[in-house]
Order: C-alpha cells, then structure tokens, then sequence
C-alpha cells in the first residue's frame, strides 16, 4: 500500500507532553499519514480515468460487434481498478483509521479533557475519506458515460438502410417486385402478391440489431421524465432529514415560542414530504407509460410483449 504507515519512532510532540497527551503525536502522525496516502489514491484514479476514457470511446465507435464485447471487456477491466483502489482506500481506513481510534477510545473516558483530540481525529479523517469517495464517483461516472452511445445515428442508419433495400426484393418464383413494408427483426415468410409463392426475407444485422437498441433509444428519448421522477424521488429523503434534524434540535430547548416554530416547520416539511411520496410514482408512471410508447413506434411488432412488461411494472409500483 505505497509504503505508508510505518510505525515511525519520531516523536513530534515531545517535549509538549504537558500540553499534549502522549498519544497525540500518534494521531497526528497517522492523520498526515492519512492524507498523503488518499493523495497517491487520488492521483492513481485520476491517471487510470484519464488515459482510459479516451480510449473506451474510440473502442465503442470502432467495435463493429452489435454486442460491444471488446469495449465492455476493457470497460470492466478499467471499473475492476478503480474498484481496487477504492478498496485499498476502505481497508486502509478501518485498518489505521478506525483501529487507533477505537482502541484510544476504549481507554480514554469521554469526560476527560483530551477527549476531543480524539474525537477531531476521527472527524478530520473521515471528511478527508468522503472527499476522496467523492473523487472516485466522479471518475466512475466520467468512465460510465463513455458507454453511451448515439443510438439516433444507429437508428437513422437502419432506417436508411431500409428504404435503400425495401424496393429491391424479388420473388424467388416468379421475379415479381415484393415491397418490403417494414423493418423485420427475424427472418419472415413474405408471400408474393403475383404468384403467391412464400419468400424468405433476411434481416441484415443492422436491421436485427433494432430490437438490441430500441429499450435503450426509447430512454434516451424520454430520459427528461426520468429525471423529473428521480428528482421527486430524492426529494423525500431530503425532507425526511431536514425534519429529523429540526426533531433533534427540540431535545434541548425549553422555549415554547421556539419549540412552536420548529414544530411548524417540521409539520410544513412533513407536509411537502406526504405529497411527494403521492407524486413520485404518479411521475414514474408518466415516464414508463412515455418510453413504452416510444419502444413502440420503433419496434411495433413487440408492442404485445412490451405491454405486458409495462403492466407488470404498473403492478410494482
């Protein structure tokens, strides 16, 4: 793990002992020995993401696989490191972190005078840990967008691919023009209108490639109501905690004209809570109901089974 956290022998705070309890060096030690650490995990994040997000988007363009394999090998690969790193940063954390703390804690009574060092400790390397965690989310969210592509471009090129070809099909009998009406998914028996004779027609694999994107398109169309509903959503914990925190702040006031404001601020919250806990689903109801429609007009012939997926998420709501 980088070398760090050698037990040194330096006492940096000797000779302060009547200021500073003789552990307090040690803390010190392990704090700034802490924060270098999550600096090296920093970095070592920032130069995986950087040299690999350029190259997981060139791999998605030129991966002609319709199922993106190559890409989401890599794409793995890359997520599997930084996982590593993060996990590196935990363990550290509850190894030299958390173990010194709670042993100085069993030891040092809550009452004695020393006892916010310790507690500083804590505190200090916990922040400094959540800033790191946040450095990781916003790598991981750069790394995951590189996996979305312009399904428009891929589903503009069937559709021309479609009128380039829907005109040139021929019956295999007779030779008569067969119009090819829509885009196929499968293989399909198409019956000549002139000698009735029963043609195979053959998808390319762009044209099957459809049914692999639609979902994906259909989201992307409608993604706005998606957000209006996870924002709703988020919403009732936040108003569950700005109550929770005007709750706590009641234990220890005694003024009856304070304790009736912050009660009526927690009723108005509670009540803002109650109509977004109403309003969330009716939201996500909206959006399913909008990206099966969607689904729908780009692949019409799974609209049956698309509908019975959307009833029986009706039914989970």
């Amino acid at each position: 793990m980088f070398g760090l956290f050698n037990k040194s022998k330096d006492k940096e705070n000797e000779g302060n002992s009547q200021t500073f309890p003789e552990w307090y060096a040690e803390l010190q030690e392990s704090q700034q020995r802490w924060f270098a650490f999550l600096e090296k995990l920093e970095a070592k994040m920032e130069e995986l993401a950087e040299a690999a997000i350029p190259e997981l988007k060139q791999l998605l363009q030129e991966d002609e696989d319709i199922y993106k394999r190559t890409f989401h090998r890599v794409y793995s690969g890359v997520n599997g490191q930084l996982n590593n790193i993060r996990e590196k940063a935990r363990d550290t954390y509850e190894e030299k972190i958390d173990s010194i703390y709670y042993d100085l804690n069993s030891r040092i009574s809550v009452l004695d005078k020393n006892h916010d060092l310790l507690s500083d400790f804590r505190s200090a390397c916990s922040d400094r840990y959540n800033d790191f965690d946040d450095k990781y989310d916003y790598w991981r969210k750069q790394i995951d967008k590189t996996q979305e592509r312009d399904l428009e471009i891929e589903y503009k090129k069937i559709l021309d691919e479609f009128e380039t070809i829907k005109d040139k099909f021929s019956c295999t009998q007779c030779g008569g023009n067969i119009k090819i009406e829509k885009i196929f998914l499968i293989e399909t028996y198409i019956s000549c209108p002139y000698c009735k004779t029963q043609n195979t027609f053959a998808p390319s694999t762009q044209g099957k490639n459809l049914q692999n994107i639609a979902r994906e398109l259909a989201e992307q169309r409608t993604v706005h109501l998606y957000e209006e509903f996870e924002n709703e959503n988020n919403k009732e914990r936040e108003l569950y905690h700005q109550r929770h925190e005007l709750s706590l702040s009641k234990i220890h006031e005694s003024d009856k004209k304070v304790l009736g404001e912050i009660q009526a601020k927690m009723d108005n919250l509670e009540e803002q809570r109650q109509f977004v806990i109403k309003n969330a689903p009716k939201l996500r109801q909206i959006y399913l109901r909008a990206m099966y429609d969607e689904w729908n007009k780009i692949t019409p012939d799974l609209k049956e089974h698309n509908e019975k997926m959307y009833q029986n998420q009706l039914q989970s709501l």
